[in-house]
C-alpha cells in the first residue's frame, strides 16, 4: 500500500488513557503507516501527553493553556500541511483493518476533492460509540409508528432537518429520502447541510476551507452555548447559515468508535 496525500490531527486534552488506546489502534489497523505527516496537539501539555505521542512517533503541538476544542483544532489545522487533514479527538478508536482503512480513505480523499465537499464523515455506523444523540432523535421523528408520524406532522422543520441522520440508521437511506440523499458509492452517500449538522468527531477536510469557511464562522457567532468555557464549533454552527449554505457532506460507513476511557472535565 502506497501513502495516501492526506495528514492526521489529534487533540488531546487530558485523557491520555484515551490518547495512548486511540494511538495503539492507529498503529494495529495501519493507519499510521499511511502518511508522514502526523501530529498530536496538547493544550496543557504534560509529559505523559508528550511521552505517549512520541512513543507512536506522532510530531507533539505543544500548548501551555486549554483552548478548547474549537481552539485546539484552530491551532491543530494550522501546523498541518495543505491538503486533505483527518482531524480526531484523542477518544476515536479505529475499529477496521488495515485494508478497510486503506480502501475508505483512498474514496474519502478522492470523493473529497471531486465533490466537493464541506467534510467527510468518518464515525463507524456499525459500532458508533457513544453518545449518538441524533441518531435517538432521528428515530423519534422517523421511525414507522404512529407516535413518530404525529411528531412528523406537528414539528415537519424539526423532522426535515433530521433527514441525514438516516445515513446512520437505514442501510439504503437514498430510498428513504431519495429527494434528498444521493448515493455514490458503496457506503457513500452525499448529503446537504440543510438536514444534516457540522460534527468534530472524526472528520476529513480540506485544510483552507476549514480554517477560512468553518473555524473563521464559527469565531463569528455569538454563542448560546460554551463546553468547559469555550467554543466548540458545532454549538456554532448549528444555525440558519449552516442550514442554508447547502453544503456538501460525505457520510461513510466509518472507521472510528467514540470511546472516552477517562472523565476529563466535561
Amino acid at each position: 500500500m502506497n501513502n495516501l496525500f492526506f495528514s492526521i490531527g489529534v487533540l488531546s486534552w487530558r485523557g491520555y488513557d484515551s490518547l495512548e488506546n486511540s494511538l495503539h489502534s492507529y498503529q494495529k489497523n495501519g493507519l499510521s503507516d499511511m502518511t508522514t505527516n502526523k501530529f498530536v496537539c496538547l493544550p496543557e501539555y504534560t509529559k505523559e501527553g508528550v511521552r505517549i505521542a512520541e512513543k507512536y512517533n506522532y510530531k507533539t503541538i505543544l500548548i501551555r493553556e486549554n483552548l478548547g476544542i474549537l481552539g485546539g483544532f484552530k491551532k491543530l489545522a494550522q501546523k498541518m500541511p495543505n491538503g486533505p487533514i483527518l482531524l480526531l479527538e484523542n477518544d476515536l478508536e479505529l475499529i477496521e483493518n488495515k485494508k478497510k482503512t486503506y480502501e475508505q480513505l483512498k474514496k474519502s480523499i478522492n470523493f473529497l476533492n471531486k465533490y466537493n465537499v464541506i467534510q467527510v464523515r468518518l464515525r463507524s455506523k456499525r459500532n458508533p460509540g457513544e453518545p449518538f444523540e441524533g441518531l435517538r432523535k432521528y428515530k423519534k421523528y422517523w421511525s414507522n409508528d404512529v407516535f413518530s408520524r404525529m411528531r412528523r406532522l406537528l414539528r415537519p422543520r424539526k423532522a426535515f432537518q433530521l433527514i441525514g441522520t438516516s445515513t446512520y440508521y437505514s442501510d439504503s437511506p437514498e430510498k428513504i429520502h431519495n429527494n434528498i440523499i444521493k448515493k455514490i458509492s458503496n457506503g457513500f452517500y452525499l448529503v446537504p447541510s440543510s438536514v444534516m449538522t457540522w460534527a468534530n468527531l472524526a472528520i476529513l477536510v480540506d485544510k483552507e476551507t476549514y480554517l477560512n469557511t468553518i473555524i473563521k464562522k464559527a469565531e463569528q457567532t455569538k454563542s448560546r452555548k460554551y463546553i468547559n468555557g469555550f467554543k466548540n464549533i458545532e454549538i456554532e454552527l448549528n444555525s440558519i447559515w449552516w442550514r442554508k449554505k447547502e453544503f456538501k457532506i460525505l457520510v461513510t460507513s466509518g472507521l472510528f468508535k467514540h470511546d472516552r476511557l477517562s472523565h476529563r472535565g466535561y
